[in-house]
């Protein structure tokens, strides 16, 4: 049975069908262990990862009984500390429930926590590359990337045939934009296991960072053929089809990738392709259903905003973008959408304010001075 919120994301994302039978049963039988011995500290810690990974992949948007899985995991991983103090597991768990609520500062104190225990058993037994590992993992939740990667080194130094070692080594240097380093990781990964998909997945990712799509799209191809049901390489490979131009391969990808698992970014993919072929209708509708389920995200009206924009609906196109600087103030390119946006109905004052504004957050020079130069022809037809 899986004993992390980690591990349940691993499994589940190969095969997201019927997953939430899976962790059902997963909390049914822990709570009839707890049950049986309510001083289970191990069970405790399994049943709140089980109600972590129930949240996670949860219909969005949100409901009050699915945010009530990560009190009920909170509770779980407090009970477990209560009886043993000592264990590391336990506030690791807590502190991904909080970062699940939310609640960072929280979250940072159990890692921070986890981190002690582990660097004492650490001390005691330093030749155990797990507990390696284990820190190393907290320490990315710490975003304390350069100290996990010690940590991994050492694991690997000590164990140099595992390749889940080199996988989390790969994932924290994706995660600091290490490409080469990370695809290296990747790569050792694949050497000791071929059949690890979550490699070939996120090597495909560093490709596509590095703009070498076609060695992205054969690691998305192996994963598909690896693993039928991982939904991430339809979405990721239908990006890379945007990228390429070929956007009905695109939504091809993306309605398999939401046929599996309707996850967010997989609408947003799709919704690009159909805005590349000017059918704008259908991808408002994609749109919305990200914003419906993300609501705090800026991006997703940004993208809706430009959407409305081409159609012709300058109107509809400011509101978007005005609820993304709701979101995010710093934004330049909001500004400077909504400024075309207003200098397409005829507002060059307007225009001209937001555009100076996108200016002064960093967008491009050049683009603002093509657009001042149209604001500048409106003043003087006027």
């Amino acid at each position: 049975m899986p004993a992390t919120f980690d591990d349940y994301v691993h499994l589940t994302e190969q095969n997201p069908v019927g997953h939430e039978s899976f962790i059902e049963e997963a909390i049914e039988t822990l709570s009839e262990d707890i049950r049986k011995d309510p001083t289970n500290v191990d069970a405790y810690v399994k049943r709140g990862a089980a109600y972590t990974a129930m949240h996670r992949y949860s219909a969005l948007p949100r409901s009050d009984e699915d945010e009530a899985l990560l009190e009920q995991a909170v509770g779980d991983f407090t009970r477990a500390i209560e009886l043993d103090p000592s264990g590391a597991g336990a506030y690791m768990g807590r502190g991904v429930a909080y970062n699940h609520r939310k609640q960072e500062d929280r979250a940072d104190q159990d890692y921070d926590m986890a981190i002690e225990l582990l660097s004492e058993a650490i001390r005691l037994g330093p030749n155990d590359a797990e507990t390696y590992i284990v820190r190393g993992k907290a320490y990315t939740y710490r975003r304390d990337y350069d100290k996990a990667i010690r940590d991994f080194d050492t694991a690997v130094g000590l164990d140099p045939d595992n390749p889940d070692f080199y996988y989390a080594r790969g994932l924290v240097r994706t995660q600091k934009g290490e490409h080469d380093k990370a695809i290296q990781d990747y790569d050792m990964v694949i050497l000791l296991d071929p059949n690890y998909v979550h490699a070939y997945n996120n090597r495909g990712f560093m490709y596509r960072q590095k703009d070498e799509l076609d060695r992205a799209i054969q690691d998305y191809d192996k994963v598909i053929s690896l693993s039928p049901n991982f939904g991430w390489a339809y979405g990721n490979r239908a990006d890379i089809y945007n990228a390429l131009g070929e956007y009905d391969r695109a939504i091809q990808d993306s309605d398999k990738a939401i046929a599996i698992r309707p996850y967010t970014n997989a609408y947003r993919v799709r919704a690009w392709a159909y805005h590349n072929k000017g059918e704008y209708d259908r991808a408002i509708e994609d749109y919305s259903t990200a914003i419906n389920r993300h609501p705090d995200d800026p991006r997703y009206y940004i993208d809706r905003g430009d959407a409305y924009y081409d159609k012709g609906e300058y109107g509809r196109a400011i509101e978007d973008y005005d609820a993304a600087i709701g979101l995010d103030e710093s934004d330049p390119y909001s500004y400077y959408s909504r400024g075309w946006a207003y200098l397409s109905l005829g507002d060059p004052s307007k225009a001209r304010a937001d555009l100076n504004k996108a200016l002064e957050l960093g967008h491009d020079p050049n683009e603002i001075e093509d657009a001042l130069a149209d604001v500048k022809k409106l003043e003087g037809d006027r």
